[in-house]
């Protein structure tokens, strides 16, 4: 059996690999987080993580930027490193899968289970998005390989195992603290389980967890940063958000199982249909119930935040593609044909979906700005410098931030730098205070003759910004020649 999940293995890497390295996306986040990964190779080291969107007082924890800093530093600073590193960790969550699957089920389920993971569009996206809050599928696979171990069978190390992955789920996004509502309710239905523990496993649990997330706690201690949010008057009232918690259903279903949202629905119904008759199934019914909990609790940041994006439900779905593992793996015994088309099915449903998206990189429900590929950009760098004929010129461009040059300082300080030997400057405003070594130029009678201009996919920025930034953009220099590549549109432009 272990030969056949290193082959699982090796099948979900190379799914994960199709496309590479043309849909290595890298926009500002990703520069960001490199040029932070950078520092820590330099000895900066880090205890504040990714900010959030939520707030300027909520950050991620920090070891997302020591996984970066280990490609970066063996591949000079090349982003498509860190983009097969993580490839490669996802594509490990089979193992977890399998062995989930054949603690709560049987051996059967389970490498069906982790077939169906190697094959998994969900994951391949989730594989494919350089970013913290993605990395979240392996840890959260170890908590509940945890759990189910220590439920099912009755191995008290599982709760250390549970704690740890909880803990670093919480050091790829701060949102994972909401598993404490999946430990609760487990607790409450397999307390046999939670009470026959001896104290000394409680307490390496809690060192486990605590190891894991004592960076929140030195910050906190520090900075203070929770009291502060906590604080704060909430300004608006809480809202659950059932209808789009409903949409996040539906598109496990989606990515699964078949890819059409017209019929989604029918299947959700016929899979809820499924696992009621099972239900009554004395044998089962703890098992399923430990599947609704997962399932039920990944949901739990969709409801609070009516935010659609995928990263959130790192692992969720996991409790669907067991369940339906499960399922067709009885299917088999009895009805062999009817099992394999449904695998089949399966397996060409993700497969669909991931020829069909995966080419461009991750999709539009994961970013701002689709399209930002690392391929497109050096063809970009490729095409300024191969006009620059090794003369000095400057760069500007519409970004997303509006006026952050750090996607672009990166590409130039890796690429370019190590290519063509030497970086341009920045002609135009660049905000203080983010990432990035270009030289800035603001004063336009300074800069040389021969400019570019970089426009970004233009998503989020107001069509009156872009039409007065290239109306005062006219008055310093005119276009000779454009070109796109990809999304993204490079003006050779000529100093008047």
């Amino acid at each position: 059996m272990k030969k056949i999940i290193f082959l699982v293995f090796i099948l979900a890497i190379l799914v994960r690999l199709l496309y590479f390295p043309e849909n290595v996306y890298f926009a500002y986040d990703q520069a960001r987080d490199s040029y932070t990964a950078l520092e820590i190779l330099k000895g900066n080291l880090k205890f504040i993580g990714p900010p959030s969107f939520a707030s300027d007082k909520l950050f991620a924890g920090p070891l997302v930027y020591y996984v970066y800093a280990l490609p970066l530093a063996l591949f000079d600073k090349n982003p498509e490193a860190i983009s097969v590193l993580l490839r490669v960790i996802n594509s490990l969550g089979v193992i977890g899968v399998f062995l989930i699957g054949t603690s709560i089920f049987n051996k059967r389920a389970g490498l069906l289970a982790a077939i169906l993971f190697a094959f998994s569009y969900e994951q391949s996206q989730y594989a494919l998005f350089i970013s913290h809050q993605p990395q979240a599928v392996i840890p959260m696979l170890l908590f509940y390989l945890g759990l189910s171990l220590l439920i099912f069978k009755n191995e008290p190390k599982g709760i250390v195992l549970a704690m740890f992955g909880w803990g670093l789920s919480m050091q790829f996004h701060y949102g994972y603290i909401l598993m404490v509502g999946v430990l609760f309710a487990l607790a409450l239905v397999f307390a046999r389980s939670m009470l026959l523990l001896r104290s000394r496993y409680f307490i390496l649990s809690l060192f486990a967890l605590l190891g894991t997330i004592s960076t929140y706690i030195a910050v906190e201690v520090k900075h203070g940063f929770l009291s502060s949010f906590f604080s704060q008057p909430m300004g608006i009232k809480p809202t659950l958000y059932f209808s789009k918690t409903i949409f996040i259903i539906y598109r496990f279903f989606h990515d699964l199982l078949l890819a059409n949202y017209s019929y989604t629905p029918l299947i959700a119904i016929i899979t809820i249909g499924i696992f009621i008759f099972l239900f009554f199934q004395k044998q089962l019914r703890l098992k399923l119930i430990f599947l609704l909990i997962w399932f039920l609790g990944g949901l739990a940041p969709y409801l609070l935040s009516g935010v659609p994006s995928y990263y959130y439900s790192a692992a969720t779905s996991v409790s669907l593609l067991i369940f339906i593992s499960y399922v067709v793996s009885e299917l088999l015994s009895w009805r062999a044909v009817v099992g394999f088309v449904i695998i089949f099915g399966i397996v060409a449903n993700n497969l669909y979906l991931i020829t069909t998206i995966n080419p461009q990189g991750v999709n539009r429900d994961m970013v701002i700005q689709p399209g930002m590929l690392v391929s497109d950009q050096k063809k970009i760098l490729d095409y300024i410098y191969s006009n620059a004929l090794d003369r000095p010129f400057s760069v500007n461009a519409l970004t997303v931030p509006l006026n952050v040059n750090t996607t672009w300082s990166y590409l130039f300080e890796w690429y370019g730098k190590s290519k063509y030997h030497y970086i341009p400057t920045w002609g135009g405003d660049a905000a203080a205070g983010f990432p990035g070594a270009l030289p800035i130029v603001k004063d336009r009678a300074k800069l040389p003759t021969l400019q570019f201009m970089i426009i970004e996919p233009t998503v989020g920025i107001r069509e009156a910004y872009q039409i007065n930034f290239f109306k005062e953009e006219s008055y310093f220099s005119k276009v000779v020649d454009e070109k796109k590549f990809g999304t993204i549109i490079v003006q050779k432009r000529q100093k008047i």
